[in-house]
């Protein structure tokens, strides 16, 4: 389950941390805030473990993450990712708790 996740600088999302999520989560917003940008990301970390932990590709998780957020996002370049402007660079961090472990996976 995920307990918390922090992003910064990607996409239309300036700076999010959100801390003690549930089971269940409302996402709520106007038009162009960044929910599917927020859900697009959570998709791709998580795919992105999921493929990795399965230890049965050739691929490093640096490059099992570029393509899941290249095919996710449909971006020419994944530097298209990062907030235009930003002083920041980007960061992403998942807060997963698995059996009582809390692990983290920062992109």
């Amino acid at each position: 389950m995920i307990n918390a996740i922090e992003l910064e600088s990607f996409g239309i999302i300036e700076k999010l941390v959100w801390q003690k999520l549930g089971k269940i989560n409302l996402v709520i917003g106007n038009n162009g805030t960044g929910k599917t940008f927020l859900l697009k990301s959570l998709y791709t970390a998580m795919r992105t473990i999921e493929e990795f932990k399965r230890g049965d590709d050739q691929r490093n998780i640096n490059q099992i993450l570029f393509d899941k957020l290249y095919w996710t996002f449909q971006t020419e370049e994944i530097g298209d990712l990062v907030r235009k402007g930003s002083e920041h660079p980007l960061s992403f961090k998942i807060y997963l708790n698995a059996e009582g472990v809390t692990k983290t996976s920062k992109t």
